[in-house]
């Protein structure tokens, strides 16, 4: 049996080989949460509530004695994040500036998609 047929919801791609199916939309995705911070972002903003930055970098520090994430990579991740449309940025015309970030639909996907991976990785550092 072909590979390929095991993955109907994926579109053929013109880089499939050996009748397997294309991963290369999917690594733009595995190479942005690979990122440092990326996952612990998602994770954070799965409640489903709108967080501002201020508090998203509080809640992210929570637990760390070091290595806590620096303005310039929560910013840099948010950006990338909201450029894939993961995240929803929600700017309020206030002074000063209001801004609020959220999981979008796509990004609830993929929060639903990493609790199994979040929920090993605990289980295994517990063991």
């Amino acid at each position: 049996m072909n590979k390929i047929n095991e993955y109907p919801s994926i579109v053929k791609c013109t880089h499939e080989q050996n009748g397997y199916p294309c991963f290369i939309p999917a690594q733009r995705i595995l190479n942005l949460i690979g990122k440092k911070w990326s996952i612990q972002i998602i994770n954070v903003l799965s409640n489903g509530k709108k967080v501002r930055y201020n508090v998203l970098r509080e809640l992210l520090h929570r637990g760390w004695k070091k290595n806590k994430i620096s303005d310039a990579t929560l910013s840099a991740r948010l950006t990338e994040l909201t450029e894939e449309g993961i995240l929803i940025r929600e700017i309020h015309p206030e002074i000063p500036p209001k801004v609020e970030y959220s999981l979008s639909e796509k990004g609830e996907g993929l929060s639903e998609s990493l609790q199994p991976l979040i929920d090993w990785t605990i289980k295994a550092c517990h063991e």
